[in-house]
């Protein structure tokens, strides 16, 4: 288990700086969903919550906010080597969710179809409610299984 903005800062370089805030955080929540139901064990160790616009890990929203909705910018944030399960799970995270842009990340985490998403059983407008890794892995395992 790894800051968070260890992984965030993964994608950002891996990217080539080309990714934003929303991208990132969308990102990082997804890896760590996958984490959860492939390695069986959390990526990251910060906390995530359900805000109006999806799952946010607050340490990533505030380190990244000074770029706005804008691509982010070099960082001097060097990260500890990640194991070649981790890589290999981030490379394949990026691989498929790279692509897209923030918003279509953000409307992925609200709903997906027939799974009921961990962020759909934990928001509650106003409030920034806790997305207990159980459930996530619950959901990552069951979108894995179909």
């Amino acid at each position: 288990m790894r800051d968070a903005l260890d992984v965030a800062n993964y994608f950002v370089q891996y990217s080539g700086y080309t990714k934003t805030n929303l991208q990132v955080l969308k990102l990082t929540y997804i890896a760590h969903g996958y984490a959860l139901a492939i390695l069986d064990e959390p990526l990251v160790r910060d906390r995530v919550e359900a805000w109006k616009h999806g799952p946010v890990i607050p340490a990533i929203y505030r380190s990244f906010q000074k770029w706005g909705s804008g691509v982010i910018g070099r960082t001097r944030y060097a990260p500890d080597p990640f194991t070649g399960a981790e890589e290999d799970l981030l490379n394949g995270v990026f691989e498929h969710y790279g692509k897209y842009c923030g918003y279509y990340l953000s409307q992925i985490t609200h709903s997906d179809g027939d799974l009921e998403t961990p962020w759909k059983q934990c928001y509650r407008p106003g409030r920034k409610e806790a997305i207990p890794d159980q459930v996530t892995k619950q959901y990552y395992k069951k979108l894995i299984e179909q």
